[in-house]
């Protein structure tokens, strides 16, 4: 499995949980990965997809088809 920012290959269960190397989740969520608070890290378990400023929804996309 690789981190979701840089692509680099996670090597620890808790990264591979979680999809971020430590380095990359805290400069995301500003916490350090190797802390044994759950609250630091469960936030990025909630996160469902990222808004990019400008990226089209399908329904966007289908619509521009016609």
């Amino acid at each position: 499995m690789r981190c979701y920012i840089c692509g680099r290959t996670l090597k620890s269960r808790k990264s591979k949980e979680l999809g971020y190397g430590p380095v990359c989740y805290k400069r995301m969520f500003g916490a350090n990965l190797q802390s044994n608070k759950k609250s630091n890290y469960s936030h990025a378990l909630d996160v469902q997809h990222y808004d990019i400023p400008g990226q089209m929804t399908l329904d966007e996309y289908l619509q521009s088809q016609n």
